[in-house]
């Protein structure tokens, strides 16, 4: 079966591109009008029947303090994999001329499971990858959280993010089959970036390019009003790994 999965840090454009791209008539996109997370859910409902479960970060300190070491991905025996292979297909099963078009940011994390388990499939990938400044901040999350303090949180949402990216070049960045974008690209010249994920496909750009959305805002006031103090705290945090980011995925 051929599929493309598309994942990425959560608040990274991934809902966007989809968006876009489910307007294919090549591609198919299985989802419920009513329940936006049925992809998630449903993943999360075949690994539980086999034992297991996405990560749980709780509040990020494991990751903050020891990375993702202690977090192992499942590995399944032929039995098992067969088992979640049949339930998935029967989920989110299309016809041999069409593909898949799967879209979890938790497996943005299950690099090792997604080659291992799909190693039959026809499978491209797509990371989607957005300005950790943005992201430390987005939605407010870390002014959500009354375990911490407001700061706290923010600094731990920054060292998440930092960690997953340097996860991201240790995995997604080495595979030839995975295209990664920038979330700002994608918001300033959605056109531009739809044309260069269908050629990554082989996919003909022509049923899309009547619809493709005006350019998106890139949010940054959340992080532009932000304290100066608390942006510099971030800053020590993340620009190392952001100016990595930058510099192989330029905006």
């Amino acid at each position: 079966m051929k599929a493309l999965f598309i994942v990425g840090f959560w608040n990274s454009g991934t809902t966007l591109l989809v968006d876009i791209l489910r307007k294919h008539p090549d591609l198919v996109l299985k989802k419920a009008r009513y329940k936006p997370n049925l992809e998630e859910l449903t993943i999360k409902k075949i690994l539980k029947k086999l034992g297991t479960d996405f990560w749980d970060f709780k509040r990020y300190e494991e990751v903050v303090t020891n990375g993702f070491d202690n977090y192992k991905e499942p590995l399944f025996s032929e039995s098992q994999e067969n088992r979640f292979l049949k339930k998935f297909k029967w989920h989110f099963g299309v016809r041999n001329n069409k593909m898949l078009l799967l879209k979890n940011p938790w497996l943005f994390y299950f690099y090792g499971f997604i080659n291992q388990t799909f190693r039959s499939y026809d499978l491209k990938k797509i990371v989607i990858l957005r300005s950790g400044y943005s992201q430390t901040v987005s939605k407010d999350y870390w002014l959500r959280d009354s375990s911490f303090d407001n700061e706290t949180h923010l600094i731990r949402r920054a060292i998440f993010w930092r960690k997953s990216v340097e996860r991201f070049f240790e995995t997604w960045y080495n595979d030839d089959n995975c295209l990664t974008i920038r979330y700002e690209n994608l918001c300033e010249e959605p056109g531009k970036v739809t044309e260069k994920v269908c050629i990554f496909l082989g996919l003909s750009y022509e049923p899309l390019k009547n619809n493709i959305p005006n350019a998106i805002e890139n949010r940054m006031s959340k992080w532009n009003d932000l304290d100066e103090e608390l942006k510099g705290k971030v800053a020590n945090e993340i620009e190392e790994i952001q100016k990595k980011l930058d510099t192989y995925f330029p905006v």
